[in-house]
């Protein structure tokens, strides 16, 4: 497999590699009269980028399939298997001697000399690169890769006179801070690397000849009337049998390149506003090679299994198991699963009393204004609906999810109130639905919960899930309720994952500066005035402005 792999990406890269090598030849020549050498050089960035994008992932498709249908096994007597027909030696030699069975010993041979050949022309490189830099005779050079040495020959000082020797070295410099010894080498591995494709050797030598002609332009750019004094200088240095494989060296390599680089003296220096219209059709033309690189991978198909959706169960409450829910509950059941055959819901509440008093009339059994105007304020403007009720334990939550109340619409975001630990109580933590207990049923108590959110998931699968805790019972000050939250946290980590469950709390609304309870909002009073109050809502809808920004809106 890791066999096939290689030979595949070495194949990829290559296709790819040559034709932009194509495209920088076509467009080599043109580059070079304008914007000029100094630019025309980057144009090589086209192939890096088209080799480096080939290894990008491949876009994926996603296939959809429906989970198999499982077919329930009968008793019927099953069929007399037939008994299998003889295969002579002579057939079985034949089948073991087909050509799939070479192809793996192929590829091993193939991907043997591929790296084989590789080694050697490393080896030759770095061999080539310490013969040249000992020679007397070459040079000026940079020799190495990320820390490179001048290298100067024995007659510099007498070969070039002073200004000769500045420009010389000027152009070294232009080298060294432009980073070509590293470019080199990494160019040298890539030859080295595709060594079966004279298409990269070509664009190796083609490179080092566009790096020169920018580092000339560079020089000249700075000392535009030294011209001659440069020409001088190249005609007093012999010609290098090669390229320098780890470096850079100043001497041409071919009469060809001699005099290409002494032409490219007489081109007028690159103006500022050419300068950067020459980089922005590099830039384009990379980024446009980078893409259609990448784009011509196949596609990489990805099947998923759909989860089926559960059928849509319209079960009334005289349905329900007998004591499930209670005679409040059963009526409201009714209205909920009658709301959501409607359908038409973006965002829908599930919870207990504080839920249900979102529904709640201003000064309802001549009490306290509760939540109904604030909810018309707050989510009037969004297909909103309500499905908390008086009552509500897990276990009857669960059924009512179960038969109606998440069939016929397909929420954006569903809001489960009343999850985690909601007071203390004789020392204990109490949680909420039912006020059973925690103690040491964390897991059990999570258990219950996550119930609900799989149920939720499976007939909502687009649906967000926000998980907000009860709001503080009884006379608990701020640190207590702090003890609550962290009880909280514990839920959290259990139930949300941040991508589609996600959890706020947001209890400290609910009290005064000075850690006592916000009358205001909320109280202890039995009825009818015990619960939230209309700023305990308004504190309650403003949290929520958030969440709804990001998964309703």
């Amino acid at each position: 497999m890791i066999v096939e792999t290689i030979l595949a990406a070495l194949l990829r890269i290559n296709l790819v590699a040559s034709v932009a090598i194509l495209l920088v030849l076509l467009l080599r020549p043109l580059a070079l009269r304008w914007p000029g050498a100094g630019i025309a050089y980057w144009l090589w960035l086209v192939v890096a980028v088209a080799a480096a994008a080939s290894f990008l992932p491949p876009r994926e498709r996603v296939v959809v399939v429906s989970p198999p249908e499982i077919v329930a096994a009968t008793r019927e007597p099953a069929s007399p298997i037939a008994a299998p027909h003889a295969v002579s030696e002579e057939a079985s030699d034949q089948i073991a001697a087909t050509p799939s069975a070479s192809v793996p010993a192929l590829a091993d041979a193939l991907v043997a000399l591929w790296l084989l050949g590789a080694v050697a022309l490393l080896v030759r490189s770095t061999v080539s690169t310490r013969r040249l830099a000992a020679d007397p005779s070459i040079g000026p050079a940079l020799v190495g890769v990320l820390w490179p040495r001048l290298v100067l020959p024995a007659d510099f000082e007498t070969r070039f006179d002073a200004q000769e020797r500045a420009l010389i070295l000027a152009h070294e410099e232009v080298h060294r801070a432009s980073g070509h010894t590293v470019v080199n080498a990494l160019v040298e591995v890539a030859r080295c690397a595709n060594w079966f494709n004279p298409l990269v050797h070509l664009a190796a030598n083609r490179i080092r000849t566009d790096q020169e002609l920018a580092c000339d332009a560079a020089v000249i750019a700075a000392h535009p009337s030294q011209r001659r004094a440069y020409a001088r200088a190249l005609l007093k240095t012999q010609l290098a049998p090669a390229f320098l494989p780890l470096g850079c060296v100043w001497t041409s390599r071919s009469g060809a390149h001699l005099r290409e680089r002494i032409a490219m003296l007489g081109r007028a220096s690159l103006d500022r506003r050419s300068a950067v219209a020459g980089a922005a059709t590099i830039v384009v033309l990379s980024l446009t090679s980078g893409y259609a690189a990448w784009a011509q991978q196949p596609e990489r198909g990805v099947t998923q299994i759909a989860t089926p959706r559960p059928k849509a169960v319209w079960t009334p409450a005289s349905g329900a198991p007998k004591n499930l829910l209670t005679a409040l509950e059963g009526r409201h059941h009714d209205l909920f699963i009658d709301r959501a055959r409607a359908g038409n819901i973006d965002l829908v509440f599930f919870g207990t009393t504080d839920t249900e008093m979102w529904s709640w009339p201003d000064s309802i059994l001549g009490g306290v204004d509760r939540g109904k105007r604030v909810w018309d304020q707050a989510f009037g403007s969004l297909k909103a609906a309500n499905f908390g009720s008086q009552g509500t334990r897990s276990e009857s939550l669960l059924w009512r999810m179960q038969n109606g109340e998440l069939d016929g619409y397909e929420a954006k975001l569903v809001v489960l109130h009343d999850v985690g630990v909601k007071g203390i109580s004789g020392g204990q933590l109490i949680g909420n639905i039912g006020d059973q207990p925690i103690g040491d049923r964390q897991a059990e108590f999570v258990a219950g919960y996550a119930r609900l959110i799989a149920e939720i998931r499976a007939r909502q699968p687009q649906a967000k899930i926000l998980l907000l805790p009860p709001f503080p019972r009884g006379r608990l000050r701020r640190e207590a309720w702090r003890t609550v939250a962290d009880a909280n946290a514990v839920v959290y980590r259990r139930l949300a994952d941040d991508s589609t469950v996600f959890y706020a709390n947001f209890g400290d609304r609910f009290f005064l500066p000075d850690g006592s309870h916000n009358q205001e909002m909320w109280t202890i009073l039995g009825p009818p005035n015990a619960g939230i109050h209309e700023p305990g809502f308004k504190a309650w809808a403003e949290e929520l402005q958030p969440w709804l920004d990001r998964l309703v809106r």
